[in-house]
């Protein structure tokens, strides 16, 4: 566990770090608000409740907030894909870490954003005051942080794929071609990913879908994201 004396420590210039925070629930912001200010050197200098205000808050910021703690799911405004709002945040360079504080279980999902350039997945079932210390922690190392719920989660579904029929007959290298597939790269890019040549690359693709009884890359997006891969 990373105490606030470490996060001290890991901060040299002693200037406190800037988060914003964003969730759609009143509730949340507030109960957020009040664990941020008990955490020394940390100052909460933004709240925003929709992905619209999030965007219009990082586009008027001149300078970058350190850390900004979000859902990446809002139900209201024209940003309700999650995915798109993040892309659109990380191109906005307005924000040096980007922390997800969710309770969203899927594990597809999850790994889809780490793969995106998250710093921090952090569960709404953990401790937020001693996992942002970690994360934060993590985050000045350059390292990406998962809490212990979001952990298990992601090794239940890793689990869960292993033992399951037929994916249990895939070979080690088959799932991780077919995973890095799914999560849309090309078969040149898991070649180059996989230090592997691009027909070798394509020959377990084909191999997996031979086994799994598929035809098409749609089939097979769709049974793999089904799985929570």
């Amino acid at each position: 566990m990373t105490s606030a004396r470490d996060v001290r420590v890991m901060f040299q210039s002693n200037k406190n770090i800037k988060i914003a925070i964003a969730d759609e629930q009143p509730i949340v912001l507030t109960g957020l608000r009040t664990i941020l200010h008990g955490i020394q050197h940390v100052e909460v200098v933004e709240c925003c409740n929709s992905g619209d205000a999030l965007l219009k808050m990082l586009k008027k910021n001149d300078a970058p907030i350190d850390i900004l703690l979000t859902d990446f799911t809002f139900t209201q405004g024209s940003n309700d894909d999650s995915f798109r709002l993040i892309r659109k945040i990380i191109d906005l360079e307005k924000v040096k870490h980007i922390f997800i504080f969710t309770d969203n279980r899927c594990a597809w999902m999850l790994n889809k954003l780490l793969q995106l350039g998250v710093s921090c997945l952090l569960s709404k079932r953990d401790d937020i005051a001693e996992q942002v210390n970690s994360a934060i922690a993590a985050s000045r190392k350059q390292k990406t942080w998962i809490s212990p719920h979001i952990k298990m989660l992601l090794a239940q579904a890793d689990m869960d794929i292993a033992n399951s029929s037929p994916m249990s007959e895939l070979t080690e290298r088959e799932l991780q071609v077919i995973r890095l597939y799914v999560s849309g790269l090309r078969l040149k890019d898991i070649a180059e990913k996989l230090c592997r040549s691009v027909a070798t690359v394509a020959v377990h693709k084909h191999n997996a879908m031979q086994k799994l009884n598929i035809s098409n890359n749609i089939q097979l997006v769709t049974y793999i994201k089904s799985l929570n891969l």
